[in-house]
């Protein structure tokens, strides 16, 4: 059968996540897309229709800001003319007055005398004329003040002036002047007028020693010629209630989402079918292009994320088809149960179950972020419930917190429980914040919990077909394969008893050593414990299984070469054969690198020496096996090498322990072995630490005690 080539499984597999994303799209909008009623304006509704979504009642907010606007006062403003009008009125009212009240006393030469003006008294020898009435004279400045004015004085008042004498009348005019003009300094309309004036015969009322009666004539003298200083304003009257209209609508009616906006027998309006329509709730027959395009366009913002965080920063994780596969999996099981679980309840989505397989299989990072995106697409279906987005990513992080530190199988209920934990605080506080009822949090809090136990126990549940189909690694798998009874073990221990022995020390060095700089230490001693799985197709080519003659006493060095620098790819074959996760087949492959065998080399330059053959080639003793790729790959190389280094040199001092793998990893550098690795010198420094605590103990000697005391006892 032809397998297909990387080019065609490029495509197939772009085609597959176009056909996949194009899916999510669909079901995301018909998962968000409110239930639609077939109803026109004077039906009866069958049914009650609630608000879907918050939105604001264009009918009522315009009602209500066109009473804003028709109650704003006319703008009224100070008329400077007005009010010069009034003072010169004034003026005009007492000079009428004066000049009738001068004909009672003509001066003797004939001239008119001034009521301001000491009087002359007449010539003895001279006679008075007779003088007009002080009623005649009333009458006339009734008559006058009502043909230049305008204006109605009382009799009585007319009376009054016209018998006052000059003092009394001066005084009046004076209050008179004076008043008008404090008032008219004021911006006054009809109302408050009438109040500023009522307030100022008062003052003086209280000010005046004599003729207090003098206040009321002055009370109607200026009722009479004083008049509102102020004007409409047309342009400002039309700004204000313009302003308190906007007023309204820049803070309009709201119907609150599950608010009841038709009930069951209700006729529908236009009013109510123009607000169903905004809320997508009538159906029309149509399809929603623009609300479609809004959710593809996040999607395609989320996935742009995703895909540029994958592979900036997790390429050494996700890089084949299967991680991709496994990965979209895990993204798409809770958004197409969300479909259904999100309309009836917002909380119910599981987003928690991404959030642990994520963190399983590509660590606490990648489930943070991915877990991020998967809300936000799940988010339109919950009806951008904002308590959704806090409890999913709450609970999320805390599924992940605790999954990342599983290192036994009985922490699958600590998951479940901690998550389950997190989203009833986080709903519980939310609901506080909020003022629910206690029923509505009550409520809230179960559905939030049973979907994070729930989607936890999911998650764990699938791990074993995850595995099964994409042949990846979660922590829970490792700790299977790091049981001695694994049939794989079981034939390591059986048939390459010394290879076994040594792979169990290479996986005590490479745990410090991924422990020390902070790598995954349980993939490193499973790797550790398979990676000469490939030495059980000639177990006893390799001196640690050997007991008496070596074979290799009677092969040529290419030969022995050959079998030797074949257990990396042997151990591949053998790994698959028992279904190892790809991350320790790597390791199988790539803990020797491109590294020379040179002890048989060296035996084939000795036997050139010697003339016995021609010079030997590096490269035919040269592992064709791919560097380090990944930390844990590494450490594993570098364990691998200072364990065989040390039994071979039967270094039994820490000071020489530390020269030797200095000198390893010295030629490992200089061989370009850990390139690939993401090994920082940092790093490697730590390695070499931890190797050396590992055998301080190792070459810890016990204290020999006396042979007439062969076991101590306690004193205590």
């Amino acid at each position: 059968m032809l397998k297909p080539t990387k080019g065609v499984s490029r495509f197939l597999m772009i085609l597959l996540s176009l056909i996949l994303f194009v899916g999510v799209m669909l079901a995301v909008y018909s998962g968000s897309i409110p239930e639609k009623y077939d109803l026109e304006p004077g039906d009866a509704s069958t049914i009650d229709i609630f608000a879907p979504r918050s939105i604001r009642d264009k009918a009522e907010t315009d009602l209500r800001a066109a009473q804003a606007a028709a109650e704003v006062p006319d703008v009224m403003l100070r008329s400077e003319q007005i009010a010069a009008k009034v003072k010169t009125d004034v003026a005009l009212f007492f000079s009428i007055i004066l000049e009738l009240r001068e004909k009672k006393q003509p001066s003797a030469t004939g001239q008119e005398t001034r009521p301001f003006e000491p009087e002359i008294p007449p010539e003895p020898s001279e006679t008075r004329p007779d003088l007009s009435t002080p009623a005649e004279i009333a009458d006339l400045v009734v008559l006058k003040i009502n043909q230049q004015m305008g204006l109605i004085i009382s009799q009585s008042d007319a009376l009054s002036y016209a018998s006052f004498e000059d003092d009394r009348f001066n005084s009046i005019q004076g209050h008179v002047i004076t008043l008008t003009n404090l008032i008219m300094a004021e911006t006054v309309d009809s109302a408050k007028l009438k109040n500023v004036l009522a307030q100022k015969i008062e003052n003086l009322e209280t000010s005046l020693t004599y003729n207090k009666e003098d206040s009321g004539i002055i009370e109607r003298t200026l009722g009479l010629v004083l008049k509102p200083n102020v004007v409409f304003d047309s342009v400002a009257t039309e700004n204000a209630r313009q302003a308190a209209y906007n007023r309204i609508q820049n803070n309009p009616v709201m119907i609150e989402k599950g608010s009841r906006i038709v009930s069951m027998g209700d006729i529908i309006t236009d009013e109510t079918y123009v607000l169903l329509a905004d809320l997508s709730l009538i159906d029309d027959g149509g399809f929603d292009v623009g609300y479609f395009g809004g959710i593809a366009l996040l999607l395609i913002l989320l996935l742009s994320i995703s895909i540029f965080y994958i592979r900036h920063y997790e390429r050494q994780n996700i890089h084949t088809i299967s991680d991709y596969f496994a990965l979209i999996l895990s993204v798409m099981i809770p958004i197409l149960a969300s479909v259904y679980l999100a309309r009836e309840a917002p909380l119910a989505p599981p987003v928690y179950f991404s959030a642990v397989l994520i963190t399983v299989y590509y660590g606490l990072r990648a489930a943070v972020v991915l877990s991020f995106a998967v809300s936000a697409a799940i988010l339109p279906m919950t009806g951008f419930n904002p308590m959704f987005l806090l409890v999913a990513m709450g609970g999320c992080l805390v599924a992940g917190l605790f999954t990342r530190g599983i290192i036994r199988k009985d922490n699958y209920a600590f998951i479940i429980i901690m998550t389950a934990g997190a989203n009833i605080l986080l709903t519980f506080s939310f609901g506080l914040i909020q003022k629910d009822t206690w029923t509505d949090i009550s409520i809230n809090c179960g559905i939030a919990a049973l979907s994070g136990a729930l989607a936890v126990i999911a998650a764990i549940g699938v791990m074993p077909i995850f595995e099964m189909l994409f042949n990846t690694v979660s922590p829970f798998r490792l700790i299977e394969l790091s049981q001695p009874g694994h049939p794989l073990l079981r034939r390591l221990f059986v048939e390459a008893p010394g290879s076994s022995q040594h792979s169990m020390m290479v996986a005590n060095l490479a745990d410090a050593a991924a422990v020390a700089i902070g790598a995954n230490a349980l993939l490193a001693r499973v790797g550790s414990y398979y990676h000469d799985v490939g030495k059980l197709e000639n177990p006893l080519m390799f001196t640690e299984n050997q007991e008496g003659e070596n074979p290799h006493d009677f092969m040529s060095p290419e030969k022995s070469a050959e079998m030797i620098l074949d257990h990396p790819e042997a151990g591949v074959r053998v790994g698959r054969r028992y279904r190892l996760p790809a991350q320790i087949l790597r390791i199988i492959h790539e803990h020797h690198g491109t590294t020379s065998q040179a002890y048989f080399y060296h035996k084939a330059l000795k036997d050139a020496e010697q003339g016995t053959r021609d010079q030997p080639d590096l490269n035919d003793f040269r592992y064709c096996c791919p560097i380090p790729t990944s930390r844990e790959s590494g450490i594993v190389m570098l364990a691998d090498s200072v364990e065989a280094a040390m039994k071979s040199t039967g270094i039994n001092r820490l000071e020489d322990a530390e020269q030797l793998i200095r000198k390893i990893v010295k030629t490992k550098n200089e061989q370009d072995q850990l390139i690939e690795s993401r090994l920082s010198y940092h790093d490697v420094e730590q390695i070499i630490q931890a190797f050396l605590q590992v055998y301080s103990g190792h070459f810890h000697e016990r204290v020999r005690y006396p042979d007439d005391h062969p076991v101590r006892q306690s004193a205590e």
